[in-house]
């Protein structure tokens, strides 16, 4: 490689390799720095969406939690920023595209991204110093408040624990799969650092001290440990030079033992069983989890942990999936879950019966094993193969990870093999080679010879069990209360005024604002800094055989992107559930001329996947709305034709009334809702409580939410009798659907619908319905419930909503900075820094529809007392000029977010069904940049109207909802 590049004329720097990586169209280079051996990996190419990431290794000891503890607490205030939360005012005043920080089982990372030159520079300053010159050695303040601290009731004299970690893994401990997923780790290598629970254990997190957690970050967070990474069209030699100057060259080199260790490989299999807490209405039966985990080899081996990767999918996740089937068919468990994590130094790949029983553990294992056996003895369905690698490459080459930057993850999927060998770091950027390895690897028996020796003939394996028992977090909460009693009774009354003392202190603390000269010292952007401009629409209307198509002109990189979006609001409310659960039934069942599984692989050899969805969409009009059944597919351009055969066959031939089959959809599509809408309790809570004020929640609800939810246990617990009714409804509401003049077709690609879409989209049309409309549809009801969902939860949710258009408030761009005020101040500082919850979320949209959720919340009332004060804040909000300018800049971050092609077409999309235009665009972008105090106090009527309307909707705790029960018009037990 003849390239040359500024990077290589550093003086602090050492090239230590430099290679060419033609499939993220740039040069990699790996550097090492002189003094301190710090580890810098940097790939140069045009993205604009420029990514810095520090991590560092950082291997537990201990369930204490000291390494997510000290992630929180580095960005407490820093030696030049020293502020209490420089991450928070970073948020506002960034036009950051990323900026947050995870801990992981062994390393800790740092990452950030954005568009603009000098915003990246700013942000990367800041988290260079927090991470080496963090406060936290000289504030025990920042410990108590982000790990956990005493409080005492000053009503029953109780000593309780608090703190944001503490909290959030409480709600990570509330939820069965997370758990397990630690279980299984544990299992397997419980001789390593592996063994220990890196985010805290909270019956373990108050063992921690403040002299260990200073240790940790004195021993770990040094240059001579750390892993630099710099991605994108950037001057990066410049941004080295810096790093260097203001931090590296401050240390000199030290020797840092933060080596991870392998585990020995097992002898034999061991079997850990373990209990997870269940609410006292659930039954223990068909309620465990059951396990079987293996190591497979190493993260170093890329095309080891491609090809298990596409062996997962393959045998479990694919539809029709031999093993998955044939657990399913031997009635072990309602679902089968899967996964590979090669995430760590030595992978793990497990296969988990859910809503099984524990004395169905030795015939799992043989029903499994003996499958897997002859499997292996038959050989591998080669065509199975060759759609799953198909479908990974098609991913890789795509590089569309949503809303998270690609050169993100893409570094923090780097650490895979970086952590564990430092010339590694490069090696999962160039992937092609082994997809096509694997392609001619599949005649060989390669795959199979994996199955043998990883999964069966290995004997480092673990059967894991996670069992269900009521009453287990009253057993918790009583442990943790005794601890705390029998501790006080060895204080004196000194020491319990000195523990009251401390928490009127760190109350003090958290209420009292930072210097004035010290804020000034966050580097942040001038609103000349910002595009003035909103972004345009790019919408084409036209019509091709009597249906009318949306084109939006957008280079995809020889790939379309399609969405047929069918127009349901003629259909009565009562059957969207049952457009839902056809969402979930289309590729799962056989067709005219395909099984699913076949189905299966001709998606995956010929697309890049097709989806089934519902939507509803606001109307710029009060009180308006529209939804849609939708139909998204996205595939190579000579691959239109081909996807739109495959839609025709599920769509018109998919065998509907199959018993089987659809009594096993329902029951996974039940479990795996179940755990979506617990671990999203925050969501789950605002769109139950928005229905209770709103048409367009009550849809959501139904095709989404908790009344979704409920048809479906319904369905579950009475299939026998309800099966023939609800074979007729879905083919009957699914002919009402497929209508010729309620299809819209949303098409995203460089190459004109007219050329490409005409001749498939003309056969189809034909098969379509002409019916005229449905008139007199049924009313949709909104009611309000104030409804408190009881369930085994350590932590809760809690909501309210309202409606600022019936108040006769119009929606204006200025509500989107008052969310950044909130998200950042109002509701940070009362809900997260004093309350303790791990988040706290606002949302006013066009609609009118607001809401405010709390996320894994130690408390309830309390918290619907901070947003019923919200008025009152916003009334009395005062703001300086660079205040305001930070959280302008913060609302124009959220809403200048980088789309990828695909949620390009989607944002017109939108716009067009809204009856959005560009004035509109410009005229709230317009509002937020106009802002001022004043206009942010001319708001409060808008937030009286959605927390002042009696409306609150809690999941968590039995007895914490029991307790506030009073405040609810029904408590519950649904989950």
């Amino acid at each position: 490689m003849n390239r040359l590049s500024k990077l290589e004329n550093l003086t602090a720097y050492t090239v230590v390799e430099k290679k060419e990586l033609k499939e993220v169209n740039g040069y990699g280079y790996i550097l090492s720095h002189n003094k301190t051996k710090a580890r810098v990996a940097v790939i140069e190419n045009d993205d604009t969406n420029k990514v810095f990431t520090i991590g560092f290794r950082t291997p537990p000891a201990d369930d204490t939690g000291v390494p997510h503890i000290t992630e929180h607490s580095v960005l407490c205030g820093s030696r030049k920023f020293p502020v209490k939360d420089p991450f928070v005012e970073l948020c506002k005043g960034s036009l950051n595209t990323f900026l947050n920080a995870m801990t992981y089982s062994d390393k800790t990372v740092y990452p950030l991204a954005s568009l603009n030159e000098k915003d990246f520079h700013n942000l990367m300053h800041v988290y260079m110093d927090a991470v080496f010159y963090p406060d936290m050695y000289e504030k025990k303040e920042i410990m108590m408040q982000e790990g956990w601290h005493y409080e005492i009731d000053e009503e029953t004299g109780e000593l309780t624990y608090n703190g944001v970690v503490f909290n959030e893994m409480k709600g990570v401990y509330s939820s069965p799969e997370q758990q397990l997923y630690r279980i299984i780790e544990k299992s397997l290598l419980p001789h390593t650092a592996y063994g220990f629970e890196s985010g805290g254990d909270p019956e373990a997190i108050p063992n921690l001290t403040q002299e260990d957690f200073i240790a940790f970050h004195k021993r770990y967070y040094h240059p001579s440990n750390s892993y630099i990474y710099l991605y994108g069209d950037m001057d990066a030699a410049e941004e080295l030079t810096f790093i260097d100057e203001e931090y590296l060259q401050n240390f000199d080199y030290a020797e840092i033992d933060s080596a991870l260790t392998d585990e020995p490989a097992f002898e034999k299999p061991v079997e850990v069983r373990e209990y997870y807490s269940i609410a006292e209405n659930e039954s223990e039966q068909d309620n465990t989890y059951l396990t079987y985990n293996t190591v497979v080899g190493t993260s170093a081996d890329k095309k080891l942990c491609t090809a298990f990767s596409i062996l997962e999918y393959a045998l479990l996740s694919a539809p029709g999936a031999p093993l998955k089937k044939a657990l399913i068919d031997a009635g072990l468990g309602k679902d089968i879950l899967s996964s590979f994590d090669d995430g760590i130094k030595q992978p793990n790949f497990s296969i988990i019966a859910k809503n099984a029983n524990a004395e169905d553990l030795e015939r799992f294992i043989q029903v499994l094993e003996d499958t897997l056996a002859s499997i292996v003895e038959q050989g591998m369905d080669k065509k199975s193969l060759l759609a799953a690698i198909n479908y990974f490459e098609f991913k890789h080459k795509e590089g569309n990870f949503g809303r998270f930057p690609k050169g993100l993850m893409l570094g923090l999927n780097a650490f895979s093999t970086w952590l564990y060998d430092d010339a590694a770091a490069l090696d999962l950027f160039s992937l092609n080679d082994v997809y096509d390895a694997l392609k001619q690897d599949v005649e060989t028996g390669y795959f199979e010879a994996l199955i043998k020796q990883y999964i069966l003939q290995n004997t480092h394996k673990s059967y894991c069990l996670l069992m269900p028992k009521k009453g287990l977090n009253n057993e918790i909460v009583e442990r943790e209360k005794a601890r705390l009693a029998a501790y006080k009774e060895t204080l004196s009354a000194a020491d319990i005024e000195e523990i009251r003392a401390n928490m009127m202190h760190l109350k003090e603390y958290q209420s009292s604002g930072d210097a004035e000269e010290d804020l000034k010292k966050i580097p942040m952007l001038a609103i000349d800094d910002i595009e003035k401009h909103a972004k345009k629409i790019n919408n084409r209307i036209l019509e091709i055989e009597h249906v009318k198509v949306l084109s939006h002109d957008i280079f995809t990189n020889g790939i379309t992107y399609l969405s047929l979006n069918f127009c349901m609001d003629d259909i009565d409310y009562d059957k969207f559930p049952v457009i839902a659960l056809l969402t979930e039934i289309f590729k799962y069942v056989d067709t005219e001329h395909f099984s699913y599984s076949e189905l299966s692989n001709e998606i995956n050899l010929y697309t890049g996947g097709i989806g089934f969805s519902t939507t509803v969409t606001n109307k710029k009009e009060y009180g308006g709305y529209v939804t849609h059944f939708v139909v998204s597919a996205k595939m190579l351009d000579a691959q239109l034709d081909k996807a739109m055969e495959l839609i025709e066959e599920i769509l018109f031939t998919s065998k509907l009334s199959d018993k089987k089959r659809l009594k096993e959809i329902i029951a996974e599509t039940r479990a795996a809702m179940k755990d979506d809408l617990l671990a999203n309790g925050h969501t789950t809570a605002a769109g139950r409580a928005t229905a209770y004020i709103s048409k367009i929640g009550v849809v959501k609800e139904l095709t989404e939410g908790v009344d979704y939810y409920m048809y479906l246990s319904d369905l579950d617990d009475h299939f026998e009798e309800r099966y023939e009714g609800l074979a007729a409804d879905l083919q009957e509401t699914l002919g009402q659907l497929l209508r010729r003049d309620s299809l819209l077709v949303n098409f995203t690609s460089d190459k004109k619908p007219e050329d490409t879409l005409t001749e498939s989209l003309t056969g189809f049309s034909c098969k379509l319905s002409t019916r005229l409309a449905f008139e007199n549809v049924k009313e949709i009801p909104v009611v309000k419930k104030n409804e408190g969902f009881k369930t085994a939860s350590q932590v809760q949710y809690v909501a309210t909503a309202g409606n600022f258009c019936e108040r006769g408030y119009e929606y204006t761009g200025a509500l989107n900075v008052l969310q950044c005020i909130f998200s950042y101040d109002y509701l940070w500082i009362n809900v997260r820094v004093k309350g303790g919850a791990y988040g706290c979320m606002c949302s006013f949209n066009r609609s009118g529809n607001a809401y405010f959720t709390s996320y894994r919340d130690p408390n309830l009332l309390e918290t619907y007392e901070i947003y019923k004060k919200a008025p009152e804040y916003v009334r009395s909000f005062e703001a300086d000029e660079r205040d305001m300018t930070k959280y302008i800049i913060g609302a124009i971050s959220r809403m200048d977010a980088p789309l990828t092609p695909s949620a390009d077409g989607n944002f017109s999309l939108i716009c067009y069904l809204m009856g959005i235009d560009d004035a509109d665009l410009q005229r709230t972008r317009d509002e937020v940049l106009g802002a001022t105090p004043e206009v942010i106090r001319g708001l409060a009527g808008y937030v009286e109207a959605a927390v002042d309307g009696g409306v609150i909707c809690a999941i968590g705790d039995e007895a914490r909802i029991e307790d506030a029960k009073d405040a609810f018009t029904e408590v519950k037990s649904v989950f």
